[in-house]
């Protein structure tokens, strides 16, 4: 029996992070984020104040996981097969790092203030929706696209 190399376990490890972290942007691309804009948007805070306490401790575990895999794989890709060996690694790791920047900068902000019951008009409530909605967007984008770069790049086997 062959042994299993430390940088496949560390690839697997990485595309299954790297896959929920673009799941959650996928599933706010492909529905939902326009569902929430067609719910009242205090009904928005509502359910907000009641997802971000059960959601947010996993997805910062989750986030700081991947990044972590993600800067390993990168440090063990085979750099003298050439940029484009590599490239794919780094720029999925890339957006991961700009994810996260914007999660500090905006989302967090954005859910802090959300959180803190100091939201009390309806253009409050509306205000609060659309940049939260702008930003999960903006990262899912980031997101799909580092986790279709790995898929492309394991898919071709670039090493």
């Amino acid at each position: 029996m062959k042994p299993i190399e430390l940088i496949s376990v560390v690839r697997i490890i990485g595309i299954v992070l790297y896959f929920f972290i673009a799941a959650q942007g996928a599933f706010y691309h492909f529905g939902f984020g326009k569902a929430l804009y067609n719910i009242p948007a205090d009904d928005f805070i509502v359910l907000r104040k009641a997802v971000d306490p059960i959601v947010r401790g996993k997805f910062k575990v989750l986030y700081l996981s991947a990044l972590a895999v993600m800067f390993i794989w990168f440090l063990m890709s085979d750099k003298s097969a050439g940029f484009l060996s590599y490239a794919p690694v780094l720029l999925a790791f890339l957006f991961l790092v700009a994810d996260m920047a914007l999660i500090l900068k905006f989302s967090e902000p954005v859910n802090a203030l959300i959180n803190s019951n100091s939201i009390d008009t309806e253009a409050g409530f509306e205000s609060a929706r659309s940049e939260w909605l702008k930003f999960i967007l903006i990262r899912g984008y980031l997101s799909i696209s580092g986790f279709l770069l790995l898929l492309i790049h394991l898919v071709f086997k670039i090493r």
